[in-house]
């Protein structure tokens, strides 16, 4: 089979291709994709792009073949933006781009390792319990998308700068401000950044990399926090001892708070929503945190998360059904081969966790919310590469486990003393850029007695 002969998604139109539906109806379009074929051409323009369904074929591209591909467009456009990092394709001279990233990363894995992010605790769920106290009321709506956003926000400027007064100089409003400018910079004419007002992403970077230039000055004078930055300050390569220099830190701390506010701050508002959308998993929650915490519902602390368990099948089949980033990409670097398709040399292939999540020849009922999925004999039994929330291989994401510990830490704080109900009348529609939220989400609070 030669790229001849691929399957077409249906519907390309001259010069934009099938960059209306990408944009009107996106999670629409990369769903319909699942029954044309294992590999199927769509385009963005007059080049042609590869999606990938299947999960054999998405292993092979992020794991088997891993060394053939490297990031693709969205890096491209995004890299003259916020730099180089760990995310964003680093090279380094005389190693290519696999093995550039795995030496970079291995310089960073330490900053995320488990014991540090269970020390996180304790600042996040005095987080979610400092803003519900401050806003929440019985019977008030709120905008819980909102809500949420900024308390991930805080939890995750807590994990980059720990000193609470440098980390409550983030907020949410700079954070989204970037993931928004991001996004449009990324697929707007570079012409775009001469426009008026178009200055506010680089004031926004500047404060950030001033932030982070204060933080190590005040950990090279012996008074900073354990944090991401005061981390990153003394880290080291192990082949050369060189250390990272101030510019590499504030990509880094760049990317750390845009990536670890989106994803607790995407996944909660979906998860809320699942919850009152279906009582019975609300009242099964509660009972387990009612257990675990006692009926006083003491605070939720660090050893108590591994007892969580049917709060933890909770959020991940949230992130089966609402992956936080919904679309990625590739680009071969030579000619390769998926399945039976012989791709091209420069080729964008790009896959989708939200429509493999919802394949139905991978997940029963995919679009029924059901955390028994995730009890253990259930979970052994899919396929290697059919959920993959926060991708697989050498670039699965280095903050899966403060994503996941963030989210369970904030879910338990609120979910032991608040329901949320749905407003009558309010239809969620997911909104899908970079990445998967609910879009506005008012919801009633309830104090749970």
């Amino acid at each position: 089979m030669t790229t001849t002969t691929v399957p077409t998604a249906p519907g390309a139109v001259p010069l934009i291709g099938h960059g209306l539906q990408l944009w009107r109806q996106p999670l629409r379009f990369v769903t319909s994709l699942n029954a044309l074929g294992p590999v199927v051409r769509f385009f963005t323009g007059p080049a042609p792009s590869y999606m990938v369904t299947t999960p054999e074929l998405v292993h092979r591209l992020l794991v088997t073949d891993a060394r053939a591909f490297r990031k693709g467009r969205l890096s491209d456009s995004a890299v003259p933006q916020v730099g180089t990092s760990l995310l964003m394709d680093i090279r380094f001279p005389g190693l290519g781009h696999y093995d550039s990233h795995r030496r970079h990363r291995r310089t960073l894995q330490p900053g995320f390792h488990p014991s540090r992010i269970a020390g996180q605790v304790t600042a996040v769920r005095a987080v979610a319990e400092r803003a519900t106290a401050a806003r929440w009321r019985d019977g008030r709506v709120l905008r819980v998308d909102r809500e949420l956003l900024e308390m991930a926000c805080a939890a995750s400027s807590y994990a980059v700068f720990g000193c609470p007064e440098r980390a409550a100089a983030v907020g949410a409003g700079l954070v989204a401000h970037l993931e928004r400018a991001m996004y449009w910079r990324a697929v707007a004419p570079r012409w775009t950044d001469r426009v008026p007002g178009s200055h506010g992403f680089a004031r926004s970077l500047t404060r950030l990399h001033s932030l982070v230039a204060s933080a190590l000055a005040e950990d090279a004078a012996g008074g900073g926090d354990d944090c991401l930055v005061s981390f990153l300050g003394r880290t080291r390569y192990d082949d050369t001892g060189e250390v990272l220099s101030p510019e590499q830190i504030g990509r880094e701390v760049v990317v750390a708070l845009v990536t670890g506010t989106h994803a607790a701050g995407n996944l909660l508002p979906w998860v809320f929503h699942e919850l009152a959308r279906h009582p019975e998993a609300e009242q099964r929650l509660h009972g387990e945190l009612d257990t675990v915490l006692g009926h006083g519902r003491r605070p939720v602390e660090a050893e108590d998360l591994p007892r969580l368990t049917y709060a933890r099948q909770v959020l991940f089949e949230v992130l089966r059904l609402y992956p936080p980033v919904w679309l990625l990409a590739r680009r071969a670097l030579e000619p390769v081969r998926l399945g039976d398709v012989e791709l091209p040399e420069g080729a964008e292939v790009a896959f989708s966790k939200y429509a493999l999540h919802r394949h139905p020849a991978l997940h029963r009922d995919p679009d029924r919310f059901d955390p028994d999925r995730w009890l253990p004999e259930r979970a052994r039994s899919l396929p290697r590469g059919a959920y993959i929330p926060f991708g697989t291989g050498h670039r699965k994401c280095i903050g899966d486990n403060q994503a996941v510990t963030h989210s369970l830490t904030m879910l338990a704080a609120i979910a032991s003393r608040w329901r949320l109900r749905s407003v009558p009348g309010h239809r969620v529609r997911p909104h899908a850029r970079i990445f998967l939220d609910t879009g506005p989400l008012p919801m009633r609070a309830e104090a749970r007695r």
